[in-house]
């Protein structure tokens, strides 16, 4: 069927309907909200009358606990694993395991002293800010057990365990990881659940039975303040530093007409820089040419080639190497005997690096195989 040609009248009715400025769509301007000033933005939130009273409730509901002297020595580990390896060791394999609302601890009996293991399962607690609000920047901020921020939070069941068994106890044993998070663990443990100043604190760094044995014979007579100090200003200043200034990042996108999660904090800012940092390092690098100089020794039997120590890039240094092209020279060896130490024992982290790098056996499984060989002599 032929394609008619369309007229002059059509052509001119048809540019009319494409350019006619009303059907056009208009774009739609959004309005950009100012700029806050620096007096606003370093402005520090007052307490209000809202927030002493969430606090001073918070204080109300903490039960003041006292310690019963004639009870057992609780020790509190920071996972369910180290409990029970904690348990076997001080007990020679005679604990008694038992269960609260599921939640597993140790009974046992240590130079005629009853002990109660219980554990946590990591963090019982988070920082977050008092009064819930998306704006920024936020300084009220304190502790929260994990289940008042996060609803049917697993931890829950732990820390109601915890807090029954102080209840009973004549001392209180910090038994977690001794590192700067393991420390935080106890320390809110200590002073939040079984409202105490201070405790013991056992220091390890395995899970052999000797080590543990050990640890609780010299029983340190204070928690490691240092660590706990650093571990929760570590903790606040993530918060402090991270969701103020990732709330701030949002809220500029956002301030554009549009919607992206960003974040920010204290160690992935200054981490960005660096990388960005080296890039524009890499992006301004010019390449030079350069020279490589090897040696081929051979005596008939052996061959080997050995390389100049450093690369060349003058021109005028590889001259001077043209001078020994095809000559031959005598080589000696010296021999000597010394005396060498022999490395150090391996910690348990190096050898569990070392076991997965070349043989690739799990961290777990080298635990095992070591405390096996240990236990058989």
């Amino acid at each position: 069927m032929p394609i008619k040609k369309p007229t002059q009248t059509q052509i001119e009715q048809r540019e009319y309907r494409i350019f006619n400025p009303e059907n056009i769509k208009q774009t739609v301007e959004i309005q950009v909200k100012p700029k806050q000033s620096i007096e606003e933005l370093e402005t520090v939130e007052k307490i209000g009358k809202k927030k002493r009273e969430k606090a001073k409730k918070s204080e109300e509901k903490s039960e003041k606990i006292k310690l019963n002297p004639k009870g057992y020595v609780l020790i509190v580990t920071e996972k369910p694993q180290a409990a029970s390896k904690i348990a076997a060791a001080l007990s020679n394999g005679n604990e008694e395991k038992k269960s609260d609302n599921g939640i597993p601890y140790y009974e046992l009996e240590r130079n005629s002293k009853k002990i109660i293991v219980a554990c946590a399962v990591g963090h019982l607690f988070t920082v977050s800010q008092m009064i819930k609000r998306a704006g920024y920047p936020v300084f009220d901020i304190q502790w929260f057990p994990n289940f008042e921020i996060k609803k049917k939070d697993f931890t829950k069941k732990y820390y109601l365990t915890i807090k029954r068994l102080v209840k009973g106890a004549s001392e209180i044993v910090i038994a977690t990881d001794f590192d700067t998070e393991g420390e935080v663990i106890g320390y809110n443990i200590v002073r939040f659940i079984a409202n105490q100043k201070d405790a013991k604190r056992m220091k390890f760094s395995s899970l052999t039975a000797k080590e543990l044995q050990e640890s609780y014979d010299n029983v340190l007579p204070t928690i490691e303040w240092g660590q706990a100090i650093a571990g929760e200003t570590r903790h606040f200043l993530d918060w402090l530093y991270g969701i103020n200034l990732s709330r701030a990042l949002m809220n500029s996108i956002k301030s554009v007409g549009k919607f992206k999660i960003m974040s920010i904090g204290r160690v992935q800012g200054p981490t960005l820089n660096l990388i960005v940092e080296k890039e524009k390092q890499i992006q301004a690098f010019k390449s030079t040419p350069y020279w490589q100089v090897f040696i081929t020794i051979n005596d008939g039997k052996n061959k080997i080639d050995l390389k100049y120590v450093k690369d060349i890039v003058k021109k005028e240094e590889l001259d001077k190497f043209k001078e020994l092209e095809g000559k031959k020279a005598i080589a000696k060896t010296t021999k000597k005997i010394e005396a060498i130490q022999p490395p150090a024992p391996f910690d348990l982290t190096t050898l569990q690096t070392e076991a997965y790098k070349f043989y690739s056996i799990t961290p777990s499984k080298t635990l095992q195989i070591a405390q096996n060989l240990y236990l058989s002599g």
